[in-house]
């Protein structure tokens, strides 16, 4: 993870997720709430039935297809 640190805007360090899908490079940087009060698998599991729930379960790109 150390190779996944940069300086944000206000400048602090901030780890980030780099992901290169086709042609375009994504960029996420990761931050957490000091008020937060669910757990990071809590939060996980709600977005996963949100999407579940919204059929947002994701299509296959033809390179992932086997």
């Amino acid at each position: 993870m150390s190779d996944n640190i940069q300086t944000n805007t206000i400048g602090r360090l901030t780890p980030y997720l780099q992901q290169k899908i086709d042609k375009t490079r994504y960029l996420v940087e990761v931050h957490f709430s000091a008020t937060s009060t669910q757990s990071v698998e809590d939060k996980l599991k709600r977005v996963i039935l949100h999407d579940l729930e919204h059929g947002k379960q994701g299509k296959l790109r033809k390179r992932d297809e086997k």
